[in-house]
């Protein structure tokens, strides 16, 4: 099932943008309310990304585990 891992890896990559965009944004010189609000946004897709990932790990653990079950048992 390599979808699993795709989706898997772009929620990382979504996830590494984002702190990327976090980080940027800590450095920032502009208005600090602006940033204050700009960082608590970030924060927030940050959170829903993470989120996201433990979520799908979550689904797909007991289908992985199944794989490899097979794949141990030689029947795939």
């Amino acid at each position: 099932m390599r979808i699993i891992t795709i989706i898997l890896a772009e929620l990382h990559a979504d996830k590494l943008k984002q702190e990327h965009q976090l980080q940027q944004l800590i450095n920032s010189t502009a208005n600090v309310d602006e940033v204050v609000t700009d960082i608590k946004n970030c924060l927030r897709k940050i959170t829903e990304t993470d989120n996201m990932i433990q979520t799908w790990s979550g689904y797909t653990q007991g289908i992985n585990n199944t794989e490899q079950k097979q794949e141990n048992d030689g029947k795939v």
